[in-house]
This record gives C-alpha cells, structure tokens and sequence, in this order.
C-alpha cells in the first residue's frame, strides 16, 4: 500500500519501558522480554547511517555480470572511480540493468564518480554500458549527473508515450533533492525534464492507464509546497507538468505518502502525511477530469486540522479493503485531559462525500504493533486500564467512572516464545505472532455477558502493524 518505502519505508521509535520491581518475578520476567528487543532498536535509533556508511560498509561483492560491466566501466573511465549506490527505492545497486531504449536487450546503468572531480556542484556521473552481438559488454555513453549522491532510480513510460524513462533523484551538496528524467535514444542520454523535489515516485492517479510521475515538495522560501504531476506527451515527446497543487504550508516536512482509493467509485488517490509541531496531519490529492484536488486543505474552509494526532500515527489501509484510513486519538470513557494517566482509542476515518467520518474505533498499541479493532457493540460502552502488574491492556464494560467499571472482558499480552506456555496454563488463547513476539488474549467464561468477544471476532479483528 506504501508507494514506496519512505522514512521509507515506516517511522520505528524506542518504545518506552517501566519496570515494576515488586510485584513478582514472573511479572517482571515477562515485562524484561518485551523491553529488551526495545533496547536495541534504541540503540540501532541513535546510529546514523548518513554519509559515514561509506566507511563502515565494505562495498558489495559484484556478481560475474556486474564484474564484466564494472571492467567495460573502467576501459571507458579509468581505474581512479568510486561507485555511486542509491540511498532509496527499489534500486540499490550501482549497477541496473534495464531495456532503456527499447530494443528488447537490457542496458547497464552505472553510477560513479571520478575520484577528484568536483565542479562545485557534485560530481556522480552516469555510464551506459551495452552488450554487443559476440555478448562484450562496453560503455556506449557517459553523462555528467547533477549531485553528490543518487537519493533514487524509477523507471516507467509516463504519459503511454511508448518512450521508457528512466528518472534520477540527486541529492545535492546544498541539501535538497533534486529529480531529473531521461530517455535514451540513438546512443545518446537526454535529460527532458529537471525540477526539485522532497519525495518523488510513480502513479497512476487520473486513471488513464499510464503512470505520472509525482514529485512532493515541502514549503521553501523559494517555492510554495505543492505536488506536482509530471508526463511525458505522446506525440511530442516532451516531459512537461500537467498539474500542480497546493500542500499545507504549516507542513515542515511530509513523512508518509500512501496510495489507495477514496469514495464509493473507487477513485485512486494519494494520501500525504505531514508533520508540523510534533503533530500530524494528512491531504489527500486525487484527480477529478484530470484536474488535481485537495479537499481536505482549502484554505478557511480547511479540514485538515480534523486530523491532527500525534506523531508516529501514520495513515494505512488498516482492514486491507484498499481504502487508506486516517488515524485520530481520544481519550477512552472515563478518563480526561485531567486524569493522572491517560488510555487512548483510535479511530480510523475515511473521506466520504467531503467529510472525516469514523469508520472503526480500535485499541491501538504501537509500541507493540498491533491494532484491535472493537467490535459495533463496544462502541462508546467499554473502556479501557493498563494493568500495572503486567503492562496488559485491559478492556472493561464502562459503568458511571473508572472506579467502576469492574467487569473484564479482555486482555491483550505480547510476549517473547518463552513465555507462552505459562500464559496459555492460566487461561489465554495465542492468536498471533510477528517477529518473534506472540500475541495471546484472556476473556472471561460470562456467559450473560454479550460484550464478550468470542475467538473468531477476536482473531478477525487483530492486526499486526509491524
């Protein structure tokens, strides 16, 4: 559902942990095995894997393929080269093999930089390498890029103009990304369009058939933030932009970008997650007789600000249906914005007739990346404590206050293997498991009681989000 990894593809943060040194070992055995994998995340979190990864990594070991490229690369070039790996994407070699000029046979693609070389705006360079008929394969064509890095490769014939693109995402010495499309013909690499961007890939989302490629862009002083739709014409050939939108200019950066579909005809849309003062907050742009539209963000009238949540809750197609949902919080019954502690619901919402309205209400625990969603009868009538002995979530039938609400109706644990067993010897059922975690849940046997789920209702209702 994701268009592609950003921030890749998810955000993972440190979980937060308590320990609770007097209420018994088992408790705090079970309470150490969900922490410590957090431990490490924690650990890998603060490891920066910038520019110094060049020089904690050992280049990979090139296949008998890239090998023969990697000499064809060196007879054109020199020996004084370094290889240049995009950061992003589906590609991350140096090395990419693809039919860029349609003759049925693939090229090489290589990215380098000659060690040295700098003209003050960066110094990769790309190489086409093609294999002749005795199957040598020889660099055929060299191109000056435009950064210091290859932030991503896409390739795609945007516009059905016939014509593959190949589109490069540099990353420049000033700090921005800047993307540029190519076409290869006649021996010779043309670059037909350039413009910047924040994050850039390829869709279809006026539903022509073809895909566009879309180019995401925060506010600068320079530009306003906007999205924008890019095709190559059929007839001419020339790679223009077909459309432009506003984004929210409150937006410092965009962490989350999915495609799925909104409304009850199935319209494809894109759904943009932006972050501002710690909070987020999502547009949806999809294309009506090929004009772009954001209704959610419409200057005084905007709506935008009904979906404000907290950081780290990205939007996602939760149920799988292919309709992306909006995450937002509220307090379950009987707590305030007063209360000492505090349990959140979740609900997803959808944009229906030009409107958030909520389509489920849920538990939703990313620390431990799972997402129960409640059932139509618990709406608005259980709520919800954390054990303190065990760190469970605890679902209880509301009456009056929390005080009394006294009538459990179930229990979520996630634990380590380990640990099963002696849960499933005091009454909890495993339903399911996700990297090395397992996922067990305790109803009571109240037989009167209809807000107690049963085990297929809980099973279908349980998502791992990890």
């Amino acid at each position: 559902m994701l268009l592609f990894p950003i921030a890749a593809n998810g955000i993972t943060e440190p979980r937060p942990w308590v320990l609770f040194f007097m209420k018994g070992a088992a408790a705090v055995g079970r309470i150490l095995k969900r922490i410590l994998p957090a431990a490490a995340s924690v650990f890998l979190a603060a490891c920066s894997f910038g520019s110094s990864v060049d020089m904690l990594l050992s280049p990979p070991k090139l296949s008998e393929e890239q090998s023969d490229v990697y000499n064809a690369l060196v007879r054109s070039a020199g020996n004084d080269i370094k290889l240049q790996y995009p950061r992003a994407g589906e590609f991350r070699s140096a090395f990419v093999f693809a039919d860029i000029d349609g003759d049925g046979s693939e090229e090489a693609v290589v990215f380098y930089e000659k060690s040295g070389e700098t003209d003050g705006s960066g110094n990769v360079r790309i190489n086409i390498i093609d294999r002749s008929s005795d199957g040598e394969w020889n660099s055929v064509y060299d191109h000056a890029g435009m950064g210091s890095g290859i932030e991503r490769v896409l390739f795609a014939d945007i516009g059905n103009s016939g014509t593959m693109s190949m589109m490069i995402g540099y990353n420049m010495l000033s700090g921005e990304k800047s993307a540029s499309v190519y076409s290869y013909g006649g021996g010779i690499l043309s670059a037909d369009f350039t413009d910047s961007y924040n994050t850039m890939f390829v869709t279809d989302i006026n539903r022509d058939g073809a895909g566009e490629l879309v180019l995401v862009r925060t506010g600068s002083l320079l530009r306003n933030a906007s999205l924008s739709v890019i095709s190559r014409d059929p007839i001419s050939g020339n790679v223009e932009e077909k459309g432009s939108i506003a984004l929210d200019e409150n937006a410092s950066d965009f962490v989350n970008i999915a495609s799925g579909y909104v409304g009850s005809n199935n319209t494809p849309a894109i759904f943009i997650d932006g972050l501002s003062d710690r909070q987020l907050t999502t547009e949806i742009i999809y294309s009506v007789n090929d004009s772009l539209r954001n209704p959610l963000y419409l200057g005084e009238s905007s709506m935008i600000a009904d979906t404000a949540r907290p950081a780290g809750y990205l939007c996602t197609d939760i149920d799988l249906d292919g309709v992306i949902e909006i995450p937002t919080r509220s307090l379950f019954p009987g707590y305030s914005e007063d209360s000492s502690e505090k349990v959140y619901s979740t609900d997803w919402n959808v944009l229906d007739n030009y409107n958030i309205v909520k389509k489920y209400t849920s538990y939703y625990n990313r620390t431990e990346g799972y997402c129960f969603i409640f059932p139509s009868r618990w709406a608005g009538v259980v709520t919800a404590k954390i054990d303190a002995s065990t760190g469970e979530i605890v679902f209880y039938k509301y009456r009056i206050d929390l005080m009394n609400s006294t009538t459990e109706l179930m229990r979520i644990a996630a634990v380590g293997d380990n640990d099963i067993q002696p849960l499933l010897e005091e009454g909890y059922m495993a339903i399911k498991s996700a990297n090395d975690l397992n996922f067990l849940v305790k109803c009571p046997d109240i037989e009167d009681e209809p807000l107690v789920l049963t085990g297929t209702e809980i099973t279908n209702n349980f998502y791992i989000m990890i």
